[in-house]
């Protein structure tokens, strides 16, 4: 028999800073569903990848969670 545990999801609003060379110039804030704020931030992150502002002729593009 095993014992089944039910993971319980949250919301958490989580908000992603573009830099280009270490400048930044926009965020993008997304709210997400996830078991805990470690996941809910490589969530956004993993989301991050389809904003306009991840652009590939944006010079030295870095993307990295704002703590909240």
């Amino acid at each position: 028999m095993h014992a089944s545990a039910q993971v319980e999801m949250q919301t958490f609003t989580v908000t992603v800073e573009f830099s280009s060379g270490g400048e930044p110039y926009a965020t993008e804030t997304y709210t997400v569903e996830a078991t805990d704020w470690y996941r809910a931030q490589r969530d956004a992150i993993e989301m991050s990848v389809s904003s306009p502002y991840d652009n590939s002729r944006i010079p030295d593009l870095t993307r990295r969670v704002i703590a909240q």
